[in-house]
């Protein structure tokens, strides 16, 4: 079943939208994500929360080169996830963030021309999914701690995980095979 509610404009809106703060009534603000809307769209597009989480896409960027280029210093710059340097959880850092190849300068112009491309004739980038796509979902698993001591430093997981085969189901700590 999927809730919907609806805009002034009469078009209307899942929870998800709602949430971000499309809802088109400034008494409901959800989280106070910036959105746009283009006839061309079913529904509004939210783009990011100004200063603090922004898509890769106008209007937080001039034009997709732009964009492109803040996404691939945010991977692979300094505190990028594939910055060698960047601290982490793994024993070989280093080696786990190193093996992920920096883009060359033949697949930089390719991407960003296709989004461009995409930007420029559809108002928005992604073209058929909003900018900024809210899932809200929750995920329960038994984690394997075995996995974690070998590759992982310590407390790289919570005294929750540590505690909860004994706790919740009394048996050994980590799920052997």
């Amino acid at each position: 079943m999927i809730l919907e509610s609806s805009m002034r404009d009469g078009s209307t809106l899942t929870p998800n939208h709602t949430v971000l703060g499309a809802t088109g009534d400034p008494s409901v603000p959800g989280l106070g994500f910036r959105y746009d809307t283009d006839n061309r769209w079913a529904t509004p597009n939210p783009t990011g929360l100004p200063g603090v989480f922004e898509g890769y896409c106008t209007p937080h960027y001039k034009d997709m080169r732009e964009a492109t280029e803040a996404l691939i210093k945010r991977k692979f710059g300094v505190g990028g996830v594939y910055n060698m340097e960047t601290p982490g959880a793994w024993k070989d850092g280093a080696r786990v963030r190193g093996s992920a190849m920096p883009f060359t300068e033949e697949i930089k112009e390719c991407v960003t021309l296709q989004a461009q491309y995409i930007f420029d004739t559809y108002g928005k980038f992604p073209a058929t999914v909003p900018s900024i796509f809210l899932l809200t979902y929750l995920q329960a698993q038994h984690i394997d701690l075995d996995f974690y001591d070998h590759y992982f430093k310590p407390d790289a997981y919570l005294s929750t995980h540590k505690n909860h085969m004994t706790k919740w189901h009394g048996n050994s700590p980590s799920p052997r095979r």
